[in-house]
């Protein structure tokens, strides 16, 4: 969403209020493939996420007249998003697997690797996947998309200094699990 200007969203907002087709067509042309990655953050399946955000930008239209032009149009429909999949996991009670409960069900799904085999990558994804729900929100929406603290709050809905204070400690919970990672190589490799 870098590439998507604060303003170009503010201009965004404007033109929908008047019921310009053209200004949704562009939103959703330059910001729907973002939005669906994050739906499937909660749903961890494409065509729900694909579904949700399409839903979402369908309420947009449906709600044009109403939007608020001192809001971020961006943090709106994250929030909108956001609340979508909520309901959407909450009405098809969907649980989704982890990469190891997949590998318990099918051993053969995945050549067998000790976990300090693993590339720092992936370490890094399980680690980040591990957070509390609320601090792996606030870091992803911060790293991933880019969000400023206002914005994340926004979403979230919870005040910029819980933002700063969910970010700071996923920061620190990863760069503890980062230094053990370094420290068991090491040890490792010494021997």
């Amino acid at each position: 969403m870098d590439s998507v200007s604060d303003q170009q969203f503010s201009d965004w907002a404007s033109r929908l209020r008047t019921s310009d087709e053209t200004a949704l067509d562009e939103l959703f042309d330059q910001t729907f493939e973002i939005y669906v990655r994050y739906a499937w953050r909660f749903t961890k399946d494409k065509p729900s996420a694909v579904d949700i955000v399409q839903n979402s930008f369908i309420k947009l239209w449906n709600i044009r007249a109403d939007l608020d032009p001192s809001q971020s149009l961006k943090t709106y429909i994250y929030r909108m998003v956001k609340n979508n999949a909520l309901n959407y996991l909450r009405d098809h009670r969907q649980f989704s697997l982890s990469m190891e409960d997949i590998q318990l069900a099918d051993p053969d799904s995945e050549i067998d690797v000790l976990p300090e085999e693993l590339p720092l990558a992936r370490h890094l994804e399980r680690w980040i996947e591990a957070l509390p729900r609320r601090q792996k929100q606030a870091f992803e929406l911060s790293r991933y998309e880019g969000l400023t603290h206002e914005e994340i709050a926004e979403v979230m809905d919870v005040a910029p200094r819980t933002v700063n204070n969910h970010i700071v400690a996923a920061l620190n919970t990863l760069k503890g699990q980062y230094e053990q990672f370094r420290e068991q190589r090491e040890s490792r490799y010494e021997q």
